[in-house]
């Protein structure tokens, strides 16, 4: 097809901002191909200077995905803006990289949208990966009376009140399409000639905040926003933005700050900007206290290693003059506080106590930035410089530790599960070469067992695979769960899955489940070609 042709029967523009999750975004990308409407669609992809090798991953597996590659981190609504100037379309779908969407998403969102002229921006029913609603995907303008019944807890008990339940306008039936004061930016859904009208995303929000200015700038045209159930999608909330919770935290209370000084008019003058503003200090210092106490427990052990690795050091380096005597006591405790300071600072900068906290590139990461800040830092303070070689080797002996004991402890905790507590039941959904192979590498664990297996051709339901009873079909899932209690669900077929898995999750209850999936890359692969260890996505509900 002639590119002009291409971009005239273009119907969908679906723009995504990428920043350091390509393994998501694929998962998002072949989602988007096994929906309706794809073959009238284009993929737009802006990539905010990820510098991890993305655009080379998706765009050799996607060759038909626009990708514009910016510099620098600009932030989700420029980077949407810059987005949507190459996008053809008649409608614009703004898309977050670590969603999965239904076959009838784009289907039934163009015709919601082409039945109801009037409607600005609509966003679906969107799902936690345990199938409960996000609740993000319907909200309420914020007032100061909104945050705070909020914040202080009503909305949680009285969520069927207008008045309380606001902020998540959660006295709205969930399965009813309904008109809401705004919908949420991993999805949102409009006309490509509004989006233009509306000149954008306002630049000035760098994450966090612009959906909510969209939507109020929408119904100020004549717009009206809707929440439309009646195609759903998954949301691994949380997984774009590749941020550690403090740097992600401070720019969510920067949005409020730009959010309240923007429309300060719809609160009035009742409530002055010295109340808000320190009234979202006091919220942003109680969220930093509730994750410290979070992290506590690995913080102090992290401490305790730094500062024992450098008393032990100093002590055996410095064995014959006493290092901790009256004389110098001051001047290696002031060491001890630097090098402490160092390495807890780059662990919380860089959310190792967060999301990071088994990451090993991250980890050593910050403890080579920790070493080099101490090491640099010490260098011109000729009064603690007591033993250099002393406080080299300490920072080599600490990292060795950090990282060492976070890799201890998962292992010690599997072991621990393998023998105090029975071995995870699998269920596996294909029956191909890939299964074949997941199923010796089950085996050879073993620290699971396979219940049975759900072949993806429906006219083979029965038998049995590689000695494993064939429970039936993917259709069969949800029945087959009902009947038996099953740990871990494994996709092992290149075949579309993703709208059952998304009604899975939608109507039935499932807890402590986790669902992994082999990449699509592997089915490419001929027998000898498929590696003995495959390499799962999952989550967990």
């Amino acid at each position: 097809m002639l590119e002009s042709q291409k971009n005239k029967d273009t119907l969908v523009s679906i723009v995504i901002v990428n920043y350091k999750v390509p393994e998501y975004l694929r998962d998002t990308i072949r989602s988007i191909m096994h929906a309706e409407l794809f073959d009238r669609s284009e993929i737009i992809v802006v990539d905010n200077a990820s510098g991890d090798g993305s655009e080379t991953l998706i765009t050799s597996s996607f060759p038909f995905v626009s990708w514009i590659q910016l510099k620098n981190n600009v932030g989700f609504g420029k980077a949407c803006n810059i987005g949507v100037q190459s996008a053809h379309g008649k409608y614009i779908l703004l898309l977050n990289p670590d969603t999965v969407i239904s076959e009838n998403t784009l289907s039934a969102s163009v015709d919601f949208m082409e039945s109801h002229p009037n409607v600005g921006i609509m966003g679906p029913k969107i799902l936690n990966p345990d199938g409960t609603l996000q609740a993000s995907c319907r909200r309420g303008f914020v007032t100061p009376l909104v945050a705070f019944y909020y914040f202080i807890g009503l909305s949680k008990l009285f969520p069927k009140s207008r008045r309380f339940g606001k902020y998540h306008m959660t006295f709205l039936d969930p399965e009813k399409t309904e008109e809401v004061d705004a919908v949420s930016g991993s999805f949102m859904f409009l006309k490509r000639s509004l989006y233009l009208e509306l000149k954008g995303f306002d630049e000035q929000f760098f994450m966090y905040g612009e959906d909510l200015d969209l939507c109020w700038r929408a119904r100020e045209h004549g717009f009206s926003v809707w929440y439309h159930p009646a195609t759903q999608i998954i949301h691994r909330k949380g997984k774009s933005s590749a941020k550690s919770i403090f740097r992600s935290r401070m720019s969510f209370y920067e949005a409020m700050i730009i959010f309240s000084k923007k429309y300060r008019h719809i609160r009035g003058g009742f409530f002055p900007d010295w109340l808000i503003f320190f009234g979202i200090f006091i919220l942003s210092m109680m969220n930093l206290s509730a994750n410290l106490v979070r992290s506590f427990v690995p913080t102090v052990i992290d401490f305790s290693i730094i500062n024992l690795v450098l008393f032990a050091m100093l002590n055996f380096r410095l064995r014959e003059a006493n290092p901790y005597n009256s004389n110098t006591i001051f001047s290696v405790l002031i060491v001890h506080a630097m090098i402490s300071s160092c390495f807890l600072f780059m662990f919380f900068y860089n959310g190792i106590y967060s999301k990071k906290k088994y990451s090993v590139s991250k980890i050593f990461f910050s403890c080579m930035l920790a070493s080099l800040l101490f090491t640099s830092t010490i260098y011109f303070m000729k009064s603690m410089a007591l033993s250099r070689i002393a406080y080299a080797l300490s920072t080599i002996v600490i990292t060795l530790f950090l990282v060492g004991w976070r890799e201890l402890i998962p292992k010690i905790i599997l072991q621990f599960k393998q023998i105090v507590f029975t071995s995870d039941k699998i269920i596996l959904l294909g029956s191909g070469p890939v299964s074949a192979q997941l199923i010796k590498n089950i085996e050879r664990l073993k620290n699971s067992t396979i219940t049975g297996i759900l072949k993806d051709d429906p006219s083979q339901c029965s038998g049995e695979f590689h000695g494993y009873p064939v429970l039936g079909t993917i259709a069969d899932l949800r029945e087959i769960l009902r009947k038996n209690h099953v740990d871990c669900l494994i996709i092992a077929t290149p075949y579309p899955w993703y709208s059952q898995i998304i009604e899975l999750l939608s109507y039935t209850k499932v807890k402590n489940l986790t669902i992994r999936w082999v990449p699509d890359e592997y089915f490419k692969k001929e027998l000898k070609e498929i590696p003995e260890d495959i390499i799962l996505h999952d989550f967990t509900v």
